[in-house]
């Protein structure tokens, strides 16, 4: 379960996942990520040391904050949701999920074979996971999900967990549109998205400025709701620890496809 061969950016998803195997030995923890925790345990206790209490406290928020869209969208009909970026996310084997509610994990195979291993050794498996090597700024990514079973005509939860920090502007402008052009009416959206600018964490990380993101949102097709992480926490019954707030910086985003935004096939 070793990571020496991942690239830099699969391997935050081992740090992330570090971070959510934190919330598991908490009195009244918020999940419990079997896949985290079997990690976790694997791994040395100076590794796991590493993950600091900012990193452990936005990776709870935002991973409560999804998994109750998660659900909430679930109890509104939707019946596929597509996870871009997935790395370790473990939320088809905890959730609880309705029967035909399908999962399409997109990722770097190498993220893939490392957390099948991972898998392996856990004893985890679903039906209703899918893996799909793909690059959103490739083109055909969309064709590789349909390969998978997703289907356009049908209402999506696309979910993208501190996915877009990795990306610059027009990049993120590009990938959200091109969301919202894929979408049928219906669709839904949960990004988690970094805003500190005065010392980025890590030097892949490229983070947002949060000047009108509502705006931002509905130029690419999508009506937002944002909250942010330290209001987040506090009405989930956990105020931030002292001094967290002035070193992490998250906004956390629900938003539903703009009916401007509709694909041909649509109107």
């Amino acid at each position: 379960m070793v990571h020496g061969d991942l690239s830099a950016v699969g391997r935050t998803a081992f740090a992330v996942a570090l971070a959510r195997a934190t919330e598991a030995a908490r009195d009244h923890p918020w999940f419990v990520d079997p896949l985290a925790v079997r990690l976790a345990a694997a791994v040395p206790p100076a590794t796991k040391s590493r993950v600091g209490i900012g990193l452990t406290a936005w990776v709870a928020v935002r991973t409560r904050f999804l998994d109750e869209l998660i659900l909430q969208s679930a109890e509104r009909g939707i019946r596929q949701v597509v996870i871009i970026g997935a790395g370790l996310d473990a939320r088809a084997f905890r959730l609880g999920l309705p029967d035909d509610l399908m999962i399409y994990e997109l990722d770097r195979e190498d993220v893939f074979a490392a957390k099948r291993r991972i898998m392996q050794a856990a004893n985890l498996a679903s039906p209703a996971r899918h893996e799909i090597v793909a690059d959103v700024l490739e083109a055909g990514w969309l064709q590789s999900i349909e390969y998978s079973g997703w289907r356009s005509d049908q209402p999506t939860l696309w979910i993208l967990e501190g996915f877009l920090i990795y990306f610059e502007s027009e990049a993120r402008t590009r990938i959200l549109t091109e969301l919202a052009r894929a979408s049928a009416r219906g669709s839904e959206l949960g990004v988690t998205m970094s805003t500190r600018t005065d010392e980025p964490v890590h030097p892949l990380w490229k983070p947002f400025d949060a000047d009108d993101l509502d705006g931002w949102f509905a130029d690419c097709g999508w009506q937002a709701d944002v909250t942010n992480m330290a209001d987040a926490s506090g009405r989930y019954g956990r105020p931030l620890p002292t001094g967290v707030a002035e070193r992490v910086s998250g906004l956390l985003v629900a938003a539903r496809r703009s009916i401007d935004s509709q694909p041909p096939g649509d109107r």
